[in-house]
């Protein structure tokens, strides 16, 4: 009997220290802090901005009918997305790396932009401007 009654104190002591220590943390911790404006700042308006809209393309990439819908830029060790038209009734999502078409790879992915290789040679398309 004297067992069990040891044995049951030192369990009530236990579970006390627990909450002792839940509550103590509960209310001396440091307040926590809003994480939400810090990203909020990173991306600022001006690149959200021209997210989407209609691709004007630059120099080898004039020739086709390839046009840039929209990015999703990545930060540094992963990769992007493109959204591309090829023509008419064809519209593609295309991750950094991989062939657009054969023979096109999407090299590079950037906030206002992408880089196209075709036959090594790079191509660039830009987003454009909020309302051209």
């Amino acid at each position: 009997m004297e067992k069990a009654a040891l044995l049951a104190t030192l369990a009530a002591l236990a579970f006390l220290g627990v909450v002792l220590a839940y509550w103590s943390w509960a209310w001396l911790a440091p307040p926590a802090v809003a994480r939400a404006p810090a990203a909020l700042a990173i991306g600022s308006a001006t690149s959200s901005r021209n997210l989407f809209g209609s691709a004007k393309p630059t120099g080898a990439a004039a020739s086709g009918a390839l046009r840039l819908l929209g990015v999703v830029a990545a930060p540094e060790g992963r990769r992007g997305h493109a959204v591309l038209r090829l023509d008419a009734k064809r519209t593609v999502a295309v991750l950094q790396g991989e062939e657009v078409e054969p023979g096109l790879r999407l090299a590079e992915v950037h906030a206002d932009g992408i880089v196209l290789e075709r036959n090594g040679v790079r191509q660039t398309l830009a987003l454009p401007e909020k309302g051209k």
